[in-house]
């Protein structure tokens, strides 16, 4: 099973903002991110990359 961490990146510093990352969506109001255990969090940026290897996901913030 793959699980990622997402980072939020503004003007090139990174914050963690949801760790066991199962599922990524698009949404009206920005990425949606679902954990394992299917808490969603919105975040509103752009995704930026992701990396399967490293299982992290950059989200470039507003």
């Amino acid at each position: 099973m793959c699980l990622s961490t997402v980072y939020e990146e503004i003007n090139g510093e990174r914050s963690k903002v949801c760790e066991y990352v199962s599922s990524v969506k698009t949404g009206e109001n920005g990425i949606v991110l679902t954990d394992i255990m299917g808490r969603e969090i919105t975040v509103h940026g752009t995704l930026k990359s992701m990396d399967f290897i490293k299982n992290e996901i950059i989200v470039e913030g507003a």
